[in-house]
């Protein structure tokens, strides 16, 4: 009797280690998400940016001007992403060829200034439009946390900004 005990014990600890802990309450090794005042959780942009908001103590209209500066970046980098992934197959093609060709590869890395300059672009539209919305102590404190490193301080819900 001990021994079946023992061994369901044993099986409900590999199934908590193997579901990151969240299977008996989440206190596990991976379950170290953001999390709101509403208590939902997650790791994506979107509870990222309810913590930043949380910690910039920003207003609803602020959130609407960052979440779209924000959203207008993300596009920006997927389509930047799209590029890269065709540049890939350029630099496979110029491979594949007989002797290398190098004009595909100046012609690849043409289109890598372009996708560079836009993501540069974008990058400091988003950051205009962020400073503009953002008052004087929400800003100081923006460039704090991002002088400081703001995802590498994250250590989960006890250890992050205050």
């Amino acid at each position: 009797m001990f021994g079946f005990l023992m061994g369901t014990a044993c099986l409900v600890g590999l199934v908590w280690v193997i579901r990151g802990g969240r299977a008996l309450g989440g206190c596990g090794p991976r379950s170290h998400r953001f999390r709101d005042h509403d208590g939902r959780s997650g790791h994506g942009a979107r509870a990222f940016s309810r913590w930043l908001f949380e910690r910039l103590d920003t207003t609803p209209g602020q959130e609407r001007v960052i979440r779209s500066a924000i959203d207008d970046l993300v596009d920006q980098g997927h389509a930047a992403k799209r590029e890269l992934e065709e540049s890939r197959k350029d630099v496979a093609r110029a491979m594949r060829a007989d002797s290398f060709d190098a004009e595909a590869m100046g012609e690849a890395f043409a289109k890598h200034d372009v996708v560079l300059s836009s993501m540069r672009k974008a990058a400091v539209e988003s950051l205009a439009r962020t400073h503009e919305a953002l008052d004087e102590r929400q800003r100081q404190r923006l460039a704090e946390m991002i002088d400081a490193g703001i995802g590498r301080r994250w250590r989960g819900p006890y250890r992050s900004y205050s």
